[in-house]
C-alpha cells in the first residue's frame, strides 16, 4: 500500500513501476471506478513524487489484483465495498486504541519522549503480529464455517430505464396491488406533492452493525457505478428504499426475529391490560421478521409522482451473456405493459372498530418514567425518550390506514414498508435528514401538547408549550444535540433561537429547521451522502437522550420490548447519494393477527409520569383515528416555521 511521502515514491522508482490511477486501473485489470472506490475508502494511498501527482507501484496493482480475484470468486462488488469500509472504520478505531494504550505503559514506566519513542518501536511489531496472527486465524475458521452455506453469485450489471407516463398514477394504489410475495414499500408527502411506491427488489444492501450507515453508503456508491441509467435526461435518478434499525442487534443474536427483547420489565411492576381490545403489555413482541439491522433495496418497479407528472422506472440485471441491449428491450416491454394496463386505483377502504381500545392506563409506563427521573436527579443523564407499545388482537387494512394517514396528517411522510404478510407504517413528522446536493435540512422536533377543540383552545395550548419550561428544555437538548452533530459537516446557519410549532391532527410540537452545507465528492464510497449523514446524526436527543450513550443504556436496561425500526431512519435515496430520511414515530407493525401501536416521550428533569402518559396516549389516539374511519379528528393543520408571537 503506497504511502504520500519521498521514501514511497522512490520506492516506486526503484520497483520500476510508476503508474497513475488509470494505469493502475489497466494494469490491474479492474473498472476505473473500483480504483476510486478502494482509494476513497483509504484502503490504498498513493505516493506524491513530489509534483503533486499521484503515483502507485506494484504494491498497489497486487492489491486491486486481489480485490478482483475476490469478485471473480462470486463476492459482490457493493459487498466487498462495505466490508472496506467497515475494515477501515475499525483499524482507526484499533489504532487510536492502540496509541493509548502505549501511552498509559509509558506514562506508568517513564515519562519522558525517548521512552515513549523505544516502547513505540518495541511493542507495535508484537501488537501487529498478535493481531494480524488473531485476525487470520479467525478469518480462516469462519471462512471455513461458512464455506456451503450457498449465496448470491457475482453481481453483475444492471439496468435501470425511466418512462414518463401520460396519465398520473396514485403511488399508494401502486403499493396496494403489488402482490405479498414480494417486497413493496411506499412514501408519501402530501405537503410537497410528491409520491413514491416501490416494488420488488433487483439488488439489496444488508449491513449489520454500528457501522451500517457507511457501509450502506459504500455500498450505494459502489451500486451507482454499476448502473446504466436510460431515459429522458430530465428523469429522477434511480432510488433506493428503506431503513434502518434503531441499534443493531448484537452479533450473536441471530435474525430480528429471534432477538431477544432489550430488557423485561421488573418483576412486580404494576402492568396491566388497559382495555378489552388493547393492551400495553404484549406476550412477545414487536416481532420484527425481516427488519434487521438495514435493509436498503432498489426495486424492479419505481413508481415516481412529482410536480412534472408521473414516472416510471425499471430495473433489471444484465443476462449472464452480457448483452445489456435485451436487457434494456426486456424493460421496454415491461415498461409498455405497465403503461398499456389501466392504473390502478387505491381500493374501497375498510374500517377496523378501535372504540374499545383504551390507551390512557399504563401503570409500568407510569413506573418507567419515574425511574427515568430519579435517574434524572442522580446525575445520571439529561433527558431519555421511553417508548411504550399497544398491542391489538387484529390485523390492520394497511391501504385504508395509509390513505386516512395521509388526508389527515399532509405536513408528515406518510410511509409503509412491506415484507411478506408484515407491514411497517405510518405517519411521522419528524424529518431526520434531506440532502439535495450540497443543501443538507433537518428538523428539530421535540415538546408535545394536545391540540383544542376550539381555535382559541389551541392558541391557548399552544402558548402554553411555547411558555413551558420543560418543554423547551426537552426541545433545546435536540437542537444542540442536532447542531453539534452536525458542526462537523459545516453548520452553515444557527439554528433559530426561537421555536415554531407544527400542528397535526391530535397533537402539536416545537419545531426548528436547521440547515447544513457539506462537502460532496459527489463519487466514490467516502461521499457524504444522505445514508452517511443520517448515521452522523442518528439517534438525536428526539428519539434517544442526551448524552446518548447513557440514555440509550436506560433505554435497552429499562424499557422492555425490541424497538426494531421504530424511531429509527427510513426513506429513499437516489443513486447520486441525494434523499430523505425521517425517523420513523407515530406508528405501527401490523401481520396477519396482531398489531402492535408504538409512541414515546421525552422524560426530562422535571417530569410528570402521568403527563408523559397522556403524551404518549395522544400520539397512540392518531394512529387509532386511522384505524377507525368513524372516528372524529381534528383538520389538520400545515408547519408554522417561525416564532408565534
Amino acid at each position: 500500500m503506497g504511502v504520500p511521502d519521498s521514501a514511497a515514491a522512490a520506492h516506486l522508482a526503484h520497483a520500476g513501476l510508476v503508474l497513475d490511477r488509470a494505469g493502475l486501473a489497466e494494469r490491474a485489470d479492474v473498472p476505473a471506478f473500483v480504483v476510486d472506490l478502494v482509494i476513497d475508502a483509504g484502503l490504498l494511498t498513493p505516493a506524491d513524487n513530489g509534483s503533486g501527482d499521484e503515483r502507485f507501484g506494484a504494491d498497489d496493482v497486487e492489491l486491486l489484483a486481489a480485490a478482483r480475484t475476490l469478485v471473480s470468486e462470486g463476492v459482490a462488488i457493493e459487498e466487498l465495498a462495505a466490508l472496506a469500509m467497515r475494515h477501515v472504520t475499525n483499524v482507526e478505531n484499533l489504532i487510536d486504541d492502540a496509541i493509548d494504550l502505549l501511552k498509559r505503559h509509558v506514562k506508568r514506566d517513564s515519562p519522558d519522549r525517548d521512552a515513549l519513542v523505544a516502547s513505540v518501536n518495541r511493542l507495535v511489531p508484537v501488537a501487529t503480529k498478535l493481531v494480524v496472527g488473531h485476525f487470520e486465524r479467525t478469518l480462516w475458521a469462519r471462512a471455513m464455517a461458512r464455506v456451503g452455506d450457498g449465496g448470491a453469485g457475482s453481481a453483475g450489471a444492471i439496468v435501470v430505464k425511466s418512462r414518463r407516463l401520460e396519465r398520473r398514477a396514485d403511488p399508494l394504489a401502486v403499493y396496494a396491488s403489488a402482490g405479498a410475495d414480494r417486497l413493496r414499500s411506499v412514501w408519501l408527502r402530501p405537503d410537497q406533492q410528491v409520491g413514491l411506491a416501490a416494488v420488488g427488489a433487483v439488488e439489496t444492501i444488508e449491513p449489520t452493525g454500528e457501522d451500517r450507515f457507511s457501509a450502506a453508503s459504500a455500498a450505494r456508491a459502489v451500486l451507482a457505478a454499476r448502473i446504466r441509467r436510460a431515459g429522458p435526461s430530465e428523469g429522477p435518478a434511480p432510488v433506493l428504499v428503506g431503513g434502518f434499525s434503531f441499534t443493531p442487534r448484537p452479533a450473536s443474536a441471530g435474525p430480528a426475529s429471534a432477538r431477544p427483547a432489550s430488557a423485561r420489565p421488573a418483576s412486580g411492576s404494576d402492568s396491566q391490560s388497559p382495555g378489552p381490545r388493547g393492551h400495553s403489555e404484549a406476550p412477545a413482541g414487536p416481532s420484527w421478521q425481516g427488519f434487521d439491522d438495514c435493509r436498503i433495496v432498489l426495486p424492479e418497479l419505481t413508481v415516481i409522482d412529482r410536480a412534472d407528472g408521473t414516472w416510471l422506472l425499471a430495473a433489471t440485471r444484465v443476462g449472464p451473456d452480457g448483452d445489456e441491449a435485451a436487457a434494456e428491450a426486456a424493460l421496454d416491454r415491461r415498461l409498455a405493459s405497465f403503461e398499456a394496463e389501466p392504473l390502478p386505483a387505491v381500493p374501497n377502504p375498510s374500517s377496523r372498530d378501535s372504540s374499545g381500545v383504551d390507551c390512557d392506563r399504563d401503570h409500568h409506563y407510569e413506573a418507567l418514567v419515574a425511574r427515568a427521573v430519579s435517574s434524572i436527579d442522580a446525575g445520571s443523564f439529561d433527558k431519555v425518550v421511553l417508548a411504550r407499545r399497544l398491542t391489538l388482537d387484529q390485523s390492520l387494512d394497511v391501504v385504508a390506514v395509509l390513505d386516512r394517514l395521509r388526508h389527515r396528517n399532509p405536513a408528515c411522510a406518510t410511509f409503509a414498508f412491506s415484507v411478506g404478510e408484515t407491514t411497517f407504517l405510518g405517519a411521522t413528522p419528524e424529518e431526520l435528514v434531506t440532502l439535495e446536493g450540497s443543501w443538507l435540512h433537518t428538523t428539530a422536533l421535540a415538546g408535545t401538547a394536545p391540540r383544542g377543540d376550539t381555535a382559541e383552545a389551541d392558541e391557548r395550548l399552544a402558548a402554553g408549550l411555547r411558555a413551558s419550561a420543560k418543554n423547551r428544555s426537552e426541545h433545546r437538548f435536540v437542537v444542540d444535540g442536532i447542531t453539534e452533530a452536525l458542526t462537523g459537516l459545516g453548520l452553515v446557519d444557527p439554528a433559530p433561537a426561537e421555536p415554531g410549532v407544527m400542528r397535526l391532527s391530535r397533537v402539536q410540537h416545537l419545531r426548528t429547521p436547521i440547515t447544513a452545507e457539506v462537502q460532496r465528492r459527489r463519487t466514490g464510497a467516502s461521499d457524504m451522502d444522505v445514508l452517511r449523514a443520517a448515521g452522523v446524526l442518528h439517534p438525536t436527543a428526539a428519539v434517544g437522550g442526551t448524552p446518548t450513550g447513557a440514555a440509550l443504556e436506560f433505554i435497552a436496561r429499562h424499557e422492555g420490548f425490541d424497538r426494531g425500526w421504530y424511531a429509527a431512519p427510513l426513506g429513499w435515496c437516489d443513486l447520486d447519494g441525494n434523499g430523505e430520511l425521517g425517523v420513523a414515530l407515530r406508528c405501527a407493525l401490523t401481520g396477519p393477527n396482531r398489531t402492535w401501536l408504538i409512541a414515546g416521550a421525552g422524560v426530562v428533569a422535571d417530569s410528570v409520569p402521568a403527563e408523559e402518559l397522556a403524551e404518549t396516549a395522544y400520539k397512540l389516539r392518531a394512529l387509532l383515528d386511522a384505524i377507525d374511519e368513524h372516528s372524529s379528528v381534528l383538520p389538520a393543520v400545515a408547519v408554522v416555521p417561525e416564532a408565534l408571537a
